[in-house]
């Protein structure tokens, strides 16, 4: 089973349960290669994104905990994920191994791209903990953007509706059989090479949560 079978049997289970609706895909429709910067409010905003965006061969960066599900992982692996490591569960010759892999993700993206490889990650790294984007002082984002090759478009997507569900950090959990989630996606790409050339990585990454935390 090919990688656009998979999502769109992904795609019909999550519609069956979800009221999904998506506004600015048309921004990814053309040939450019595309970074897509989502923000993270749940386990499932992977699966979510690729599923619906079926038809582009987005390549996602995924925490290693997914990747090595069997069931998630499978999908994923269709995705051509990158398995980004977990550095809160090691120790040790293993925690400097998966240090080392992490700080060679930027590397990896900015070739990817470079290679015309479609390209999604999380500029938080991580599921929300509190009822906002927080992306703090992360690198990874600003070191790409810093970057960015020439044909590359920046889209910035954001996605509502998963907060305080099962997949969700947020409390308290409220189940509802039929959520509306929504999925924006924006052009941003001038804004993102101009903020990474001329701020800091902490006043780029407030640009960025600025975007993501807008009502």
């Amino acid at each position: 089973m090919n990688r656009y079978t998979l999502a769109k049997i992904v795609r019909f289970f999550f519609h069956w349960h979800y009221d999904i609706r998506v506004t600015g895909e048309d921004l990814l429709r053309d040939d450019s290669t595309h970074l897509v910067l989502p923000n993270h409010t749940a386990y499932i905003d992977p699966l979510i994104l690729f599923s619906e965006e079926w038809w582009l061969p987005i390549c996602p960066l995924v925490d290693e905990l997914f990747m090595r599900h069997k069931f998630y992982g499978h999908i994923l692996r269709k995705a051509d994920a990158i398995e980004v490591p977990d550095l809160l569960k090691a120790d040790g010759e293993g925690l400097k191994a998966k240090a080392e892999a992490a700080s060679r993700l930027s590397r990896i993206a900015i070739d990817s791209l470079a290679a015309g490889k479609q390209i999604c990650f999380y500029p938080s790294g991580h599921v929300k903990t509190i009822d906002k984007e927080v992306i703090g002082n992360r690198r990874m984002a600003y070191e790409v953007c810093r970057e960015l090759p020439d044909n590359v478009r920046v889209i910035l997507c954001r996605m509502r509706g998963l907060e305080t569900s099962r997949w969700s950090k947020l409390k308290p959990k409220q189940w509802k059989w039929r959520r509306t989630v929504t999925l924006h996606f924006e052009d941003h790409t001038t804004d993102v090479r101009t903020w990474a050339q001329t701020l800091t990585r902490r006043e780029f990454n407030e640009k960025l949560e600025n975007w993501y935390n807008k009502i």
